[in-house]
């Protein structure tokens, strides 16, 4: 399980995609404390709505609501929006979004007036399904503009 991530530094490693639940359980156990905990809660989310067969095929933090962080998974099946629960017991609330009711990903680069930003750059644009055939536009803000590229195109093709 351990071949699967690479750490570069103590801030820093790399994730092998794709990658089962039970091994992103042991991963975690490679990062900081203090990071680690929003992990946990994460996982213990997410083994409700992830089969142990399911592959992840990317984990990314992101702000699924814009007043909630979180991480954005996508799994073979679907995609996962994991919001953070706040106060005093913590904890982590999932969302799921089949890809059938996807019909639009787009994405976007937000501008950065004074510099340096203090958060990811990446914006995910989705256009869902809705009851009685309307649509409607979610976006997903702060994802890593580096693995934007490969978000948009998981997505693209599990939609096609």
């Amino acid at each position: 399980m351990a071949q699967k991530f690479q750490k570069l530094n103590y801030k820093y490693g790399t994730i092998e995609y794709p990658i089962f639940l039970k091994e992103l359980e042991s991963i975690i156990q490679e990062f900081p404390k203090s990071e680690r905990k929003f992990y946990e809660y994460a996982i213990k989310a997410l083994k409700k709505e992830v089969g142990k067969k399911e592959k992840i095929l990317h984990i990314t933090s992101a702000d699924p609501k814009l007043t909630k962080f979180g991480f954005m998974v996508i799994t073979e099946k679907k995609l996962l929006f994991v919001t953070m629960k706040g106060g005093i017991f913590g904890g982590a609330d999932t969302e799921a979004v089949e890809f059938k009711s996807i019909k639009e990903v787009d994405f976007d680069i937000a501008s950065s007036p004074f510099g340096t930003a203090t958060m990811q750059l990446g914006i995910l644009h989705l256009k869902i399904k809705g009851k009685l055939g309307m649509s409607s536009k979610r976006t997903i803000r702060n994802i890593d503009e580096h693995s934007l590229d490969r978000i948009v195109s998981i997505l693209r093709d599990k939609i096609k």
